[in-house]
């Protein structure tokens, strides 16, 4: 399929400029344009019929693909997600890939046959090429707090490695030295990120991590096999004082096996989350976390993909902050003696 892409590169113009001559706004010489409009002829060139119901005011669909509907974060950014799509005459349609990678390029295939204006997704792991081939299609796409270094231009990011640093940092200047970390599979770089931001922090500080502290490829949706790993690195005669999760669900699979082996948080055991999902504040006690940008993420997919359309343009993504918010789970051992 010939894209705007392959027109630019034929008549030796940028991809703004040949959009600009195909939607007929802005100001273009008329040897410009004839050297457009005969790449186009030659190329047999269609312009995106999506960008051009839009501009006639038919409303349009985005596709939101997500890898769970069971993680509250998700469905927070969805409803934010929804709201901005809206408010620029998108509708938002909504697929879950379950973390599944097959089934991942399953749905971008399907997508690609669709009616569909652009792509925000959460990829379940590393490998990306099958959505990068959405640009065949004229459909913009933009990862989401994901990293690719082949493909940097759409990946809207979070600092997680500084989000990490800070959260454990914290819990490190509240007197404590044991602390383990839990982790989803690095295929998902955000999660190596906070694993090393974790690390960082301990270094800074002069300490190590036991590996009997660490658990990695964790699913807190797995509920076969996650509550008993979780289950028996808390039953260790040594086991952390303390432990930064590495989402908000992970967090909650603590609480619930601290609760079944009578372990008080955050008396016997500090945690710490990441997300700030909406149910971090109605568990007991109140889960400290960090709390991931799920409005300005959403604002700026939704906003990313709107430019595109409309000019044929990428917009320069940020990196974007996330803050601690501090509750009442992580136990302030300045005023105990070492140990207790």
């Amino acid at each position: 399929m010939v894209t705007i892409k392959d027109v630019a590169k034929k008549c030796g113009f940028s991809v703004c400029t040949v959009s600009r001559a195909l939607s007929g706004k802005g100001y273009i010489k008329k040897e410009t344009r004839e050297k457009i409009m005969e790449a186009v002829t030659e190329l047999n060139y269609r312009p995106n019929t999506l960008a051009v119901n839009l501009k006639t005011g038919r409303r349009q669909t985005l596709a939101l693909v997500l890898p769970s509907l069971t993680n509250i974060f998700y469905t927070k950014l969805e409803q934010y997600m929804e709201a901005f799509a809206s408010e620029k005459g998108y509708l938002l349609y909504l697929s879950n890939t379950g973390y599944n990678l097959e089934k991942e390029k399953q749905v971008i295939e399907n997508l690609s046959g669709m009616d569909i204006a652009g792509v925000i997704i959460f990829t379940v792991s590393g490998e990306h090429e099958h959505i990068k081939k959405l640009s065949e299609f004229g459909i913009p796409y933009v990862y989401m707090n994901r990293r690719f270094e082949d493909d940097p231009n759409h990946c809207l990011r979070l600092d997680n490695k500084k989000a990490a640093f800070e959260a454990v940092d914290y819990m490190i200047q509240l007197g404590h030295k044991k602390i383990g970390g839990i982790f989803q599979g690095f295929d998902n770089n955000s999660y190596q990120e906070r694993y090393e931001g974790m690390m960082e922090a301990l270094d800074s500080h002069g300490l190590t991590c036991s590996p009997n502290h660490l658990l990695f490829d964790v699913n807190p949706e797995d509920m076969e096999n996650t509550p008993g790993r979780i289950l028996q690195m808390l039953q260790q005669p040594d086991h952390p004082m303390a432990i930064f999760a590495g989402n908000d669900m992970i967090a909650f699979s603590l609480y619930r096996a601290a609760y079944i082996l009578g372990i008080r948080i955050p008396d016997h055991l500090s945690v710490f989350g990441y997300d700030d999902c909406i149910m971090a504040n109605f568990v007991t006690p109140p889960l400290s976390t960090v709390s991931a940008p799920a409005k300005q993420l959403s604002a700026i997919a939704v906003d990313f993909i709107d430019h595109h359309i409309h000019t044929g343009c990428l917009k320069e993504l940020p990196v974007l902050k996330a803050s601690l918010v501090i509750r009442s789970s992580v136990k302030n051992l300045k005023n105990y003696r070492e140990g207790l």
